[in-house]
């Protein structure tokens, strides 16, 4: 297929959705595995045993940090090409992005073996799982040219579009890191063939994965050659990706360090408990921004205009889709948490849970101009703005921790998401020349967000049930009148037509 004819049809409403639906089944299916077998592994290695299988699952998924952004970047300087139509020179970049990769992370797993003994010294680890412990931290160590490898391969597919088997492969490993430890069981319950079995199963799908990308362009089977001037643009992109995964993980987490330093551990519980339920919600505005990336680093340098159009469109339906699920959250969190976890969490957290679901509707609307700065090569500017956004984040969350407690860390989130969102449309409305929509669009959307306030204050659950009720069917109204287009309805007409 011809790289214009694949940048058409992933450009497409249908093919936007069907990626999207393909990225959350990715995302969900691996978490329904571990939900199932995740027991029986307790059971058959025993606590201490699963906790150090834990630690290493949760290793090897930091060691992608070890590619340094370049998998994104190539993801980003491939899809420009296609989108250029300039096929003759995937192939160099490809093979220098991957080859530098392998170079960066056989000097990291190097470095990283002499610190073992170390590493494996900070955790409390009974003197029997000692030795073991060690001899499964070299291996882990050592698989990391596999880890970091295998974000530039998928990053090639996804520039392609190949979600599809992207996915597909993500399911296949995300059962055998669950299962493959049970089948592993049945011989021996030792963790160092478990890790094994692992990386072995990383490197099947590794395999997999490279015969997919000589799938989508037979050159990178014989043109196999690192060239400097061919990666220049993917490190000069993949240095602002790699701040910035230094910068966020620091902003995810300081709230809850904070919680712990100037409260207790039990706060942390009442705060971390809402937190990691609705930022599972996360996963449908990135499963959305993956899709959104390859097609705008593609279509931007050939066809700006309707890079905008897409752009708009994935800013609608990140809103349309996100808002239902953040306003039932938000007007029954009191009644779900209750009946989840019961009286005395209802009590503490179900405000900490309004507020941080406001605040990750504005996470995921500020995640489509993120993604589309990255794809049009400007990955500095949401990075710029994080930078000046942390001190003051954590200023600001270390304040209302100390005077406000846990409710004060949750406004300070919802409050600093809210302050990023409006940062990031400011940037992409000055710069790009983006009109996001009509007056109609803006009253509508204040309508909407003033819908999201109002059940702060309704305590009885009948009114809140007839609240949501109505207030639903206004936001369908409102959402069909003045968000969508009429080539939009047209698409949603057929498609409930066709079902």
């Amino acid at each position: 297929m011809e790289e214009t004819e694949i940048l058409s049809k992933a450009s497409s409403s249908s093919s936007i959705a069907k990626n999207t639906l393909y990225n959350i089944l990715g995302n969900v299916i691996p978490i329904i595995f571990a939900i199932a077998f995740i027991p029986p592994l307790i059971d058959g290695l025993g606590t201490e045993r699963f906790g150090v299988l834990s630690l290493a699952w949760m290793i090897v998924g930091y060691f992608s940090f070890f590619d340094f952004g370049i998998g994104r970047g190539l993801t980003k300087i491939v899809a420009e090409r296609i989108g250029l139509n300039q096929k003759e020179e995937i192939a160099r970049v490809f093979w220098s992005s991957v080859l530098l990769i392998i170079a960066i992370s056989l000097i990291a797993a190097i470095i990283i073996s002499f610190f073992i003994p170390s590493i494996t010294n900070l955790f409390n680890i009974s003197a029997k799982y000692q030795q073991e412990t060690t001899d499964t931290f070299f291996l882990l160590a050592f698989s990391i040219p596999i880890v970091t490898t295998m974000s530039g391969l998928r990053g090639m597919l996804e520039a392609y579009q190949k979600f599809a088997t992207i996915n597909l492969l993500k399911v296949f490993f995300g059962a055998f890191t669950f299962l493959g430890p049970l089948l592993v069981l049945l011989i021996s319950n030792s963790l160092f063939w478990i890790v094994v079995f692992l990386i072995f199963s990383r490197i099947v799908i590794w395999i997999f994965y490279l015969v997919q990308c000589f799938k989508v362009n037979s050159e990178i089977r014989s043109n196999i050659k690192f060239d400097l001037n061919a990666i220049k643009p993917v490190l000069r992109f993949s240095i602002w990706i790699t701040i910035g995964n230094l910068i966020v993980p620091v902003i995810m987490y300081s709230d809850r360090f904070l919680i712990g330093v100037l409260i207790s551990a039990t706060a942390i519980t009442f705060y971390v408990t809402p937190y990691e339920l609705v930022t599972k919600l996360m996963m449908i505005p990135i499963a959305l921004s993956g899709v959104l990336f390859p097609i705008f680093s593609a279509s931007f340098f050939s066809n700006p205009e309707s890079t905008k159009k897409i752009f708009l469109r994935g800013v609608k339906f990140t809103f349309l889709i996100m808002y239902p699920f953040v306003f039932f959250i938000i007007t029954f969190a009191y009644e779900g948490i209750n009946l989840w976890l019961g009286n005395e969490f209802a009590t503490n957290s179900s405000l900490i849970l309004q507020l941080l679901a406001l605040g990750i509707l504005m996470n995921s609307m500020s995640l489509i101009p993120n993604i589309f700065f990255q794809g049009i090569g400007k990955p500095k500017i949401p990075i710029l703005i994080n930078l000046v956004e942390f001190p003051v984040y954590i200023i600001a969350m270390w304040f209302s921790i100390n005077n406000f407690g846990i409710n004060g860390a949750a406004f300070t989130f919802m409050a600093m998401a809210t302050i990023d969102a409006v940062s990031m449309y400011f940037f992409t409305s000055k710069m790009n020349h983006i009109k996001l929509h009509s007056q109609d669009f803006y009253l509508s959307l204040v309508l909407l967000v003033m819908g999201l306030i109002i059940p702060f204050s309704l305590n009885n659950i009948y009114l809140k049930s007839v609240y949501a009720i109505f207030f639903i069917i206004f936001f369908v109204i409102t959402s069909w009148k003045y968000f969508l287009s009429e080539e939009e309805k047209s698409f949603i007409v057929l498609k409930l037509q066709f079902k």
